[in-house]
């Protein structure tokens, strides 16, 4: 029922409804309605307005409360009601509706109706009706879906279903009670019909959200029954009626596992069932899945083995020099796994397993004692990596910065027991088989589950006793000093003790006979002490004060032998003692060593008398030395300068030599130079001289060519004037020929004048030297047609 607010509440001020109220008038405005007690005979009236009544006395104003189904007493204002109205893309919910589906009349007082109590229909909008009295209403807006969202729906009247799908598309089975999956990608919108309601989640909410996987993703549904599905992406994944998505930490959708080289899962098969490839399972059995570049996807038959809460498996780091124990479940075995590595242990079969040592084994390999806690994981994550990106592509520029993952390698308690070998030592390792093995350093051995080191037990203090030992595993094999103490006898029966210090070594390649005595520190001392006092027995006390070191060499190392001794070689260990050293001998009789001071302290004391003589005549020796070093250092220095003197003088005489050597040179060759530029400007005249002369032959043959060529051409013309003239008169010829003569004459001296000039000579006289081809009769012809001035050669000639 819908409620209208009450008017005193909206405005207090109102003074028009209080007189109202106290009339007890009931005014509705249309889409108004209220109900009314009659006190006296129980019937309940719907006034629906528009409408105006006075109530009686015996009229109570009532209200219908779905929560206790009662109609409880209200005010006036408060009994006045809206109609139940939806819009459009809305629907009612309408609860115990009347037979014929009526509603009340508007604007009358309506009295009682039989009502379907107990059933509901679905009203679409829009619509909008008063209700009877006994009659709710929910008002829900219309179902909008998109592609990956979904509905569930309740049959809660099977008949009305039925009869809304009568014909042949008709769901087979309909019950009441059924759900049903409407589904955003087969309706966009959606209103239930009568019969249908769609139920909320746990939230309230009517639209769900489908599960949508992207690629390398998968989600679980379980079923009622218990039965789960899995489902891969890429995919949009609605739920059936009895399903529900399986969530962990509010996530419905999960990453498959990529396994690679280090990771692995522990699957345990639950149902038997056949690979894609027709390999068969069986229930029970029990796989490990590992690989490069694989993609793991759960399944329905398959139960993931978990390891400290964590599903994938991690494979664990060995660095160089380190190893792990590593069990077999089924055989017992237990073999050591070196590194550098990433290990990933089989869970089927392989366990990592510690070795758990004793102090005295730790003491043994040098390790410190065993913490009271235990240690870090070896592999232990510092910094976490980042997180799962956002689903939403749009989103990647809002992450955060995360820095990249980074590990801390550290003490692990499983880590395989290491033994590391400085320089110059060396360890056996034994195991439980006897078999053994000799490892020099430097060097890091890792021990096998069974393996050990063998310990050695050295004597200690000086002398050494074997009353106080030192367990080691560790064998100095070179600088190995060991000291002791050896009291001897001389062989004047004196009593005395020597301080020695032996340098030892043992040789060879890791042989295994260094460890064939378990203390070669006592099997030294006591051999070399038997040598030293055998030696020492042979000497006084005297002579073992003087020489004592010589004395403890011969005994331990052999007499010299081409300045080296041959050393002490011990067959049982392969050890060697290559030098003794005496760093004390005490004498036991104090009387027999206070003489021995007194002797020694007068020979030292003769000994220093002599040596301050000696030096008193060694400074003599040297002054006298320096005395004549200075007189042959003055007579050289007056050599010297004579020898400067006469080097100089000689010097000179041989520059001014060089001198007058160096002016002759010079004037002879100024001579020469100057003979040279005459003989040089000689020959340059001479050349142009013989060029011109060139030249001037050159230019007379010139023009004796030109001159032929033009008498060539004179002469031409002379024969045709001959030829011509036959033709003609006497007269006319020797006219011609006086002409041609006077012409020839002219040519002639134009060309022989200056050569005639030159010549001195007659122009016929010359001209006839060069054209010896005119015949001896023209010649006198010419004579006697030339004139005086070409006799002269002028070249004037008429």
């Amino acid at each position: 029922m819908v409620r209208r607010s009450s008017p005193d509440r909206l405005d207090p001020q109102a003074p028009d409804r209080a007189p109202r109220e106290r009339e007890r008038e009931l005014v509705l405005a249309p889409n108004e309605q209220a109900y009314v007690l009659d006190t006296t005979k129980g019937h309940i009236n719907c006034y629906v307005g528009p409408n105006k009544t006075s109530l009686a006395q015996t009229d109570e104003p009532v209200v219908f409360s779905a929560e206790t189904g009662r109609f409880e007493g209200a005010d006036l204002a408060d009994a006045v009601q809206l109609f139940a109205t939806a819009p459009a893309n809305w629907y009612m919910l309408l609860a115990n509706p009347a037979q014929g589906d009526l509603h009340p009349s508007p604007g009358v007082s309506n009295g009682m109706v039989e009502l379907r109590v107990g059933e509901k229909i679905n009203v679409f909008g829009p619509a909008s009706f008063p209700l009877w009295p006994g009659q709710t209403v929910r008002i829900i807006e219309g179902h909008r879906l998109r592609s990956n969202q979904y509905l569930v729906v309740r049959i809660y009247d099977a008949e009305a279903v039925r009869e809304g799908f009568e014909g042949p598309g008709a769901p087979p089975r309909l019950v009441a009670g059924q759900l049903l999956v409407v589904r955003g990608t087969d309706v966009a919108f959606y209103m239930p019909p009568t019969g249908f309601e769609v139920l909320p989640d746990e939230r309230g909410r009517y639209v769900r959200d489908a599960v949508t996987l992207q690629r390398l993703e998968y989600c679980v549904l379980v079923r009622e029954d218990g039965k789960k599905r899995y489902v891969r992406g890429e995919a949009v994944v609605f739920p059936e009626p009895d399903e529900a998505f399986l969530e962990e930490g509010g996530a419905r959708a999960f990453p498959a596992v990529e396994l690679s080289e280090i990771t692995g899962l522990y699957v345990k098969i639950t149902a038997p069932y056949q690979d894609e490839d027709g390999t068969p399972h069986h229930e029970g059995e029990e796989l490990f899945l590992a690989g490069r570049s694989q993609i793991y996807f759960p399944r329905e038959e398959h139960a993931l083995v978990r390891q400290d809460g964590r599903v994938v498996h991690q494979a664990v780091a060995i660095p160089r020099g380190e190893g792990r124990y590593v069990l077999h479940r089924i055989t017992g075995e237990v073999r050591l796994v070196k590194g550098p590595c990433m290990f990933l242990p089989d869970p089927r079969f392989e366990v990592l397993v510690r070795r758990v040592l004793t102090e005295a084994e730790r003491e043994l390999l040098g390790q410190a004692p065993a913490p009271a806690l235990p240690a870090p994981a070896p592999v232990r994550e510092v910094e976490p990596g980042p997180r799962p990106a956002q689903r939403a592509l749009g989103a990647l520029d809002r992450l955060p910065y995360a820095p990249p993952r980074a590990l801390t390698l550290g003490p692990d308690p499983l880590a395989a027991v290491r033994v590391d070998v400085p320089s110059g030592f060396a360890v056996q390792v034994v195991d439980k088989g006897e078999a053994r093995r000799v490892v020099a350093g430097p060097r890091s051995v890792l021990l096998a589950y069974d393996e050990t080191l063998e310990a050695l037990a050295l004597s200690t203090g000086t002398p050494k006793t074997d009353r106080a030992k030192k367990r080691t595993a560790f064998l100095r094999l070179a600088g190995n000093e060991v000291s002791d103490e050896v009291r001897v006898e001389t062989r004047d029966m004196v009593q005395a003790r020597l301080r020695v210090k032996h340098r030892v070594r043992f040789e060879g390649e890791a042989d295994p006979s260094w460890f064939a005595v378990e203390n070669y520190v006592q099997l030294l001392c006591d051999h070399t002490r038997s040598l030293i006092a055998a030696q020492v027995g042979q000497v006084t006390i005297q002579t073992l004060r003087a020489r004592a070191a010589d004395v403890v060499r011969d005994a331990v190392l052999g007499h010299r032998a081409d300045a080296a001794r041959p050393g002490r070689t011990f067959e049982d260990n392969g050890m060697r003692v290559v030098d003794v050293e005496v760093l004390a001998l005490e004498i036991d009789d104090l009387e027999v060593a206070e003489l021995l001071s007194e002797a020694q302290m007068d020979a030292i004391q003769a000994a220093v008398a002599v040596a301050r003589r000696e030096a008193t005549l060694a400074s003599q020796r040297r002054v006298e030395e320096v005395e004549r070093l200075l007189a042959q250092e003055a007579h050289e220095t007056a050599r010297l300068r004579l020898r400067l003197e006469a080097a100089g003088d000689a010097e000179q005489h041989e520059v001014a030599r060089a001198r007058r050597e160096a002016q002759a040179s010079l004037q002879a060759l100024a001579r020469a130079h100057e003979l040279a530029d005459a003989q040089a400007r000689a020959a340059v005249r001479a050349e142009e001289l013989t060029a011109e002369a060139t030249a001037h032959r050159q230019d007379l043959a010139r023009r004796a060519d030109l001159q032929g060529l033009e008498l060539g051409r004179l002469e031409a013309q002379v024969q045709a004037a001959v030829a011509q003239a036959q033709a003609y008169s006497p007269h006319l010829v020797a006219t011609l020929d006086r002409l041609a003569d006077q012409r020839l004459l002219a040519a002639l001296a134009e060309s022989f004048g200056e050569l005639a000039a030159v010549e001195g000579r007659g122009l016929l006289e010359t001209a006839r030297r060069y054209l010896d081809f005119l015949p001896a009769s023209v010649m006198p012809v010419l004579a006697r047609g030339a004139t005086p001035a070409a006799e002269r050669g002028d070249g004037s000639a008429s």
